[in-house]
């Protein structure tokens, strides 16, 4: 009986989820952000600001893009270097948990240019698959916190970086 009661209370969670995450199907979303990067290529730890741009295609897939550009400079393998521009696109997947938050999977791609030392001049770190986990709690119908986490895995010799970013997600 208590198997049975608790059976049903998840299926009714997950169904009251997924009843709020279908109203924001077709509607457009905007966010902006602080992340952290570890770069693992450079030995670096580059903070940046970062803009996205999404909407929902069906209540548990969506798609967004994003741009972050560099805020400060750190001293890695050979000098200092900080993130120039970061642009990227993803496919995004929601599993509403309650009303109020949702996990959050994504894959996509991405463009990375770093700063770097004078020797070297710019360095395209290039081209990257990024694959991250995060969460999304609603605080209201219009604004939600989102934290997540990205991998990027460049192509080439160039290494990984790890991103945690925490945002103020507004909905239109």
């Amino acid at each position: 009986m208590k198997t049975l009661l608790i059976a049903t209370a998840a299926v009714a969670t997950l169904a009251i989820g997924s009843a709020a995450s279908a109203q924001d199907v077709g509607h457009v979303y905007g966010s902006l952000g602080y992340q952290q990067t570890d770069n693992d290529n450079t030995d670096s730890k580059l903070g940046s600001v970062n803009a996205r741009v999404g909407t929902k295609i069906t209540p548990h897939f969506g798609v967004e893009g994003e741009a972050a550009f560099g805020t400060n400079d750190d001293n890695g393998v050979g000098g200092n270097y900080k993130l120039t521009n970061k642009a990227a696109v993803y496919g995004v997947g929601y599993l509403p948990v309650s009303p109020s938050f949702d996990l959050i999977g994504r894959v996509g791609v991405s463009d990375t240019d770093l700063k770097a030392p004078a020797a070297a001049g710019k360095m395209e770190q290039g081209t990257a698959l990024d694959y991250g986990i995060g969460g999304q709690y609603h605080i209201n119908p219009e604004y939600a916190v989102r934290a997540d986490y990205t991998r990027s895995d460049f192509t080439g010799d160039k290494g990984n970086a790890d991103t945690a970013t925490l945002s103020l997600v507004k909905k239109f």
